[in-house]
């Protein structure tokens, strides 16, 4: 009956613990490198959901691959939702410019609240080494 009690006793502390986390504590990068429109949707409810949940999160989404059409302004549907992230939201959406590079693609055809980053991967490698936790989007 003793263990009964301490096992309810911290599953109820744990279940308080969470529903007062907004997040603050926590770092998070995505990865998104997929062109396909069901992962590009994916992507938007994750953030939603992550946004919702953890308000205060430091949250980055870097975008390379056939991902960076995403952010492009003639090639996304997702702009007024990603605007919201970018501007509202505090969540930075980077590009890889070595993406840039190889898919010819210049800094005015993204949309205007993205920001650059010389490398994609290295961006994530140095996130992860400051202890940010990396999650690779879509499906």
């Amino acid at each position: 009956m003793k263990k009964i009690f301490v096992l309810l006793a911290f599953l109820s502390s744990t279940y308080a613990f969470a529903q007062t986390d907004n997040g603050e504590k926590h770092k998070i990068v995505f990865q998104f490198v997929s062109g396909d429109t069901l992962s590009q949707h994916s992507l938007v409810n994750n953030l939603k959901n992550l946004r919702e949940g953890w308000p205060k999160a430091a949250v980055e989404v870097v975008f390379h691959g056939n991902g960076i059409f995403m952010v492009m302004g003639e090639k996304t549907k997702y702009a007024k939702e990603l605007e919201d992230f970018a501007v509202k939201k505090d969540i930075k959406l980077v590009v890889c410019e070595n993406t840039m590079k190889q898919k010819k693609i210049v800094k005015s055809q993204l949309l205007p609240f993205v920001s650059t980053v010389p490398m994609a991967i290295a961006e994530i490698v140095v996130k992860q080494e400051q202890g940010w936790t990396y999650l690779k989007a879509g499906l």
